[in-house]
């Protein structure tokens, strides 16, 4: 395929010039065989070592269903060095596009890592996109190590929470959309299913997206793919974009495509603004939402990543 050729040129060539996003991935250790169900080869859930009641009211609600999630330790935006920010981070080079706001990271003389705005333009620094955190950097990092780690170890089909997640209905019935998505599609018809139909405002209303914002290294091939949203059925819709990273099952094809597209454009956005985006003409990532939410996120939630 095309993109996989473009692919492989870039990832060697940014592999050269800048570190290795995978070298600041965590590992998943101890695992066990219990953390899956039928159609789901792997379950795991993300959370703060620092944040152990958020776990235990995770467990709280999803194990009483029999769904017992791996636990990844998070990476902590908190303790993120200077040299694995920069490292991670889209380094400017005089061929991208100029003239975007962005966010910069340097360490001042007490050795505290600090935070500064500018247009972006500059070749010798690294740039993130206007006033992304630390934390968003680190849940970035978390979840695309969960992906390597489901794709080394040859999965084929993972789910992925966050702790702040709220289930609405059985988790139980996920194997059996599954099937149904399969069978209207294909099983490899779709990349990313999201359990339910959009992330929710602190008020319980949705909050749709509809559009994608401006890298300086990536341009899509057409903007109108982002307002896209198809109902195939009285389960599921087909969409382009939206918000959220709180539940998301991952086939290994939108696996294999976040993870590539990631190391070779770098950490710009928050997860939820670039997992939209590894899209071509050959093969946008095929993104599907559910019609009747089963897990969503907590409306009320306080963010660890701001």
């Amino acid at each position: 395929m095309k993109i996989k050729t473009f692919l492989s040129i870039c990832l060697f060539s940014t592999f050269n010039l800048f570190g290795a996003i995978p070298d600041h991935f965590k590992k998943c250790p101890d695992k066990a065989n219990n953390h899956n169900l039928k159609n789901i080869d792997f379950i795991y859930v993300i959370n703060l070592d620092r944040r152990p009641e958020r776990f235990e009211d995770f467990n709280k609600r999803i194990n009483p269903y029999g769904i017992y999630p791996y636990r990844f330790s998070a990476v902590d935006g908190a303790s993120m060095t200077i040299d694995t920010i920069n490292d991670v981070g889209l380094k400017f080079q005089p061929w991208m596009k100029a003239g975007i706001m962005g966010t910069y990271y340097y360490q001042d003389e007490e050795g505290q890592v600090q935070h500064a705005h500018e247009i972006i333009h500059d070749p010798n620094k690294t740039y993130f996109a206007h006033c992304v955190a630390k934390g968003p950097i680190a849940i970035m990092l978390s979840h695309l190590s969960v992906l390597q780690d489901a794709y080394d170890s040859g999965y084929e089909t993972i789910w992925v929470m966050e702790d702040d997640m709220e289930i609405i209905r059985d988790p139980n019935v996920l194997p059996e959309l599954i099937d149904k998505l399969d069978a209207l599609v294909g099983k490899d018809g779709w990349d990313i299913l999201f359990t339910d139909r959009d992330q929710k405002k602190q008020n319980g209303e949705y909050n749709s997206c509809y559009w994608h914002a401006n890298r300086p290294n990536f341009t899509p091939w057409s903007a109108a793919v982002f307002a896209n949203r198809q109902i195939i059925s009285d389960d599921f819709q087909k969409i382009g974009a939206r918000w959220g990273s709180h539940s998301m099952i991952l086939r290994r094809s939108g696996i294999e495509k976040l993870l590539d597209f990631v190391k070779v454009y770098r950490i710009f956005f928050p997860y939820d603004m670039d997992y939209i985006l590894p899209s071509n003409i050959d093969e946008d990532i095929k993104l599907y939402t559910l019609l009747n939410d089963v897990v969503s996120n907590q409306p009320d939630s306080i963010s660890d990543n701001k």
